[in-house]
């Protein structure tokens, strides 16, 4: 699973070069090719947004694929960031949520 697969719009990830070229080819934004990367790999993306066209653009990745050779240069950007924390006691909260679901 991939919480913040954007990093929380970190500009330094979304400047990075070979999304931009790979965006120029595929007539796609850094961040759907960032997603496209997430979702070939496997992982369940959950990227957030309140912005009704940036939900729209983060579903319409469907239409490329990203070759080999594309998935491998990416994969060599790991530098080891993690955009998601939480701490025990968010853990803690968040095992514990419960839905309130409406009555009939």
């Amino acid at each position: 699973m991939s919480w913040y697969p954007l990093g929380h719009g970190d500009k330094s990830l979304m400047e990075e070069p070979v999304f931009i070229e790979l965006g120029k080819k595929y007539g796609k934004s850094t961040a759907q090719v960032i997603l496209r990367w997430h979702t070939q790999m496997g992982f369940v993306v959950i990227p957030g947004s309140k912005n009704v066209d940036h939900i729209k653009d983060n579903l319409d990745i469907t239409d490329f694929k990203l070759t080999d050779d594309e998935m491998a240069r990416i994969a060599q950007l790991d530098k080891g960031v993690r955009y998601y924390h939480r701490t025990d006691a968010q853990l803690d909260q968040f095992a514990a949520w419960r839905p309130d679901f409406e009555k009939a």
